[in-house]
């Protein structure tokens, strides 16, 4: 039966995702007022530090930063509510810097 088979992404979807990839169009999000501002800032930051002016670093940027490796990392989004979502997100975060560095030896083991 094909409801008993994984559904597969067409081909023709798979093309599809591939060239919307390659364009930008415009999705409106509601932002509150601190994160429109801290946006602002972050991506001004960036911009001023830039160490090779390739190309401007705009609040957009910033989001589409966030949003890929949201997507990325979709599979740590746990929750009903806006604010269960980010608490499972942040600890997913929380728990990746806690990670001793792969490089740093560990004190235990000596040098």
């Amino acid at each position: 039966m094909a409801a008993d088979r994984p559904a597969k992404r067409s081909s023709s979807l798979n093309e599809a995702a591939a060239a919307a990839s390659k364009t930008l169009s415009p999705k409106y999000v509601q932002l509150r007022g601190d994160q429109q501002i801290e946006l602002d800032v972050l991506a001004r930051e960036l911009q001023a530090g830039r160490t090779r002016k390739v190309e401007r670093i705009t609040a957009n940027t910033v989001i589409r930063v966030a949003v890929d490796a949201l997507l990325k990392r979709r599979n740590v989004l746990v929750g009903d509510t806006e604010e269960e979502l980010l608490a499972s997100f942040m600890a997913y975060i929380e728990r990746l810097e806690e990670r001793p560095e792969r490089n740093e030896v560990d004190p235990a083991e000596g040098s």
